[in-house]
């Protein structure tokens, strides 16, 4: 069975707010969108969720974030408390509890205060106040869509782009370039296109494996269908669009109903 043939009908909902998201945020290139998804599979596989923090291993949390392993005893078994020691006192975790409070969260972990109110104001939904509406699908796709549009424009602005054979988020001319692109622009946009490329031949963890193995049955079955629809055939979608306009006045007139709200 596929990958995606795998997927609930909320992770497959889910997928269709992410496109529905992306289409009227301005993004139509269906390789962008088809990258964008294959990150959020291997990030989240489609069900906005919060950072689970709740590790059993001293080993683990230090190997993760670099802890001295006497100290990252600690933190064994008690998230919120590691999350205050990882998070807190940075990118606008102030108060006692920031780093819990905003810990990472959506479909691509969005992390840290000073995220959540760049988003807040990007997005018009008050996630500061109530940081757990991150996970709501609608508004985790919102987020989603502006953090890609926002770090691949840094990808731009930096030079590195044109590494994947783009000029903006719309250029990508096949599905690899873009999805080495859009990890890039989750990675990190500081990172070196040497060091995304190398996760190609060499993945440690599996992420860019996914990616790149979910991304051409994303495109197929998610995105080819509707976006690349009406950009190849805008002539068809525009003459369907007609049909149902006209068939509905038809079915209005002639079956009584233009009368009958008249005489209301």
């Amino acid at each position: 069975m596929s990958y995606f043939d795998t997927l609930t009908s909320e992770q497959k909902n889910n997928v269709n707010n992410i496109v529905s998201e992306a289409r009227s945020s301005g993004i139509t290139n269906p390789y962008s969108i088809s990258a964008m998804l294959s990150i959020v599979s291997k990030e989240s596989e489609f069900i906005p969720k919060s950072e689970n923090l709740n590790y059993t291993s001293a080993s683990r949390i230090s190997e993760v974030f670099g802890l001295s392993s006497s100290e990252a005893k600690n933190y064994v078994s008690n998230p919120e408390k590691l999350a205050n020691r990882v998070y807190g006192g940075r990118y606008g975790n102030t108060a006692s509890g920031d780093g819990w409070k905003y810990r990472g969260r959506g479909y691509n972990q969005l992390t840290f205060k000073d995220n959540y109110n760049a988003y807040k104001k990007l997005i018009g939904e008050d996630i500061v106040s109530n940081p757990d509406k991150v996970n709501d699908p609608k508004v985790a796709s919102k987020v989603l869509i502006q953090y890609f549009k926002r770090n691949i424009q840094r990808l731009k602005d930096l030079g590195k782009l044109s590494a994947y054979n783009a000029q903006d988020i719309n250029d990508f001319k096949n599905l690899e370039d873009a999805t080495l692109a859009f990890y890039h622009a989750n990675a990190g946009p500081s990172k070196s296109v040497d060091q995304i490329r190398a996760l190609v031949k060499n993945d440690p963890y599996g992420g860019m494996t996914k990616a790149l193995k979910r991304v051409g049955e994303l495109y197929e079955k998610a995105v080819k269908t509707t976006v690349e629809l009406v950009k190849k055939n805008p002539i068809t979608t525009i003459l369907l669009v007609s049909v149902l306009v006209v068939a509905g006045y038809v079915f209005f007139k002639y079956t009584g109903l233009q009368e009958k709200i008249k005489n209301i």
